[in-house]
């Protein structure tokens, strides 16, 4: 998702903070197994924030993201859970580093495989409701929520494109380097 500089540069400054942040028990015990990568987190964080505040607008556009708000917080609980902890691999196995506790990847991969039907569905619902959210958007003269729609639809462009194919790729590559689990 597309933040602003100053989003960006606010965040980097936050993020030496954020371990002091309050979250929810499940939220909590989810981070210390398998977090997800600290910019996704932020991004979706600033997405829940900014459609949150749409939808407590009144008329069209604070209707529909009512509506939209529902499906996108229940993607990202899934997100988080399964699709992109494996993610936090990527750097070391980029620097050739593949251990044996890396082995948890695997069975995500393997969610996320099994579950391809439903996540993509889970992105069509969102990229109509957004399509529906910029229309009113549109129409309601509303620039700030047409970005915001605009840049929802992409950002779950590339969840299908480049985010879940790559956590596949390193539940598939773990698969390939690590011997059979016992």
């Amino acid at each position: 998702m597309g933040l602003s500089r100053a989003a960006v540069v606010a965040a980097m400054a936050l993020s030496t903070c954020v371990a002091f942040l309050p979250v929810s028990a499940a939220r909590a015990q989810q981070q210390q197994t398998h977090p997800i990568p600290q910019s996704i987190r932020l991004d979706h964080e600033e997405a829940i924030r900014q459609l949150t505040a749409v939808a407590q607008r009144k008329g069209r556009t604070g209707e529909i993201a009512r509506k939209a708000l529902e499906v996108f917080k229940a993607h990202i609980r899934r997100e988080e859970e399964y699709i992109l902890p494996p993610l936090t691999l990527a750097p070391a196995i980029a620097e050739g580093r593949v251990t044996p506790d890396m082995r948890w990847a695997i069975a995500m991969v393997d969610r996320i495989k099994a579950d391809r039907e439903v996540i993509f569905a889970e992105h069509t619902t969102i990229t109509a409701w957004m399509n529906q959210l910029a229309e009113a958007a549109r129409r309601a003269h509303q620039k700030d929520v047409l970005e915001l729609a605009e840049t929802l639809v992409a950002d779950s462009l590339a969840d299908t494109e480049v985010m879940e194919p790559a956590a596949i790729v390193i539940g598939e590559y773990l698969r390939a380097k690590l011997p059979p689990a016992q």
